[in-house]
């Protein structure tokens, strides 16, 4: 074995992992994510309760993108949601599960395109 077999095959090792890695990701970030389709039925079945403000995730203002949006620009979504993951708040009263991976890589996919309301 030569100085240069274990470095090659080092990369190449790297180089397959990582290709590995990206084809087993849940959510392709290059497709354009819907707010109404894919956003929020998320945020619907994992934070509404349906029994109005202040039992649960916010009910008050969960339904009106212009309260989401607020909450983004001013990064309280981001921290609560993918950060602190406190939201849904679990364990709690109402049978709300946490996201799932696949709904967390939705969700940064979604604001990393500028969280539009598509």
């Amino acid at each position: 074995m030569n100085k240069f077999t274990l470095p090659i095959f080092l990369l190449s090792l790297i180089s397959l992992s990582s290709c590995l890695k990206e084809k087993t990701s849940p959510v392709e970030c290059g497709t354009i994510i819907s707010y109404e389709v894919e956003i929020r039925p998320i945020i619907e079945s994992s934070c509404k309760t349906g029994l109005g403000g202040g039992t649960g995730c916010h009910d008050a203002w969960i339904d009106d993108y212009s309260q989401i949006k607020t909450q983004l620009i001013s990064g309280n979504w981001q921290n609560e949601v993918l950060i602190e993951k406190t939201m849904p708040l679990i364990p709690n009263e109402f049978d709300i599960d946490s996201l799932t991976e696949d709904e967390i890589q939705t969700m940064k996919c979604w604001i990393d395109q500028g969280y539009p309301e598509n």
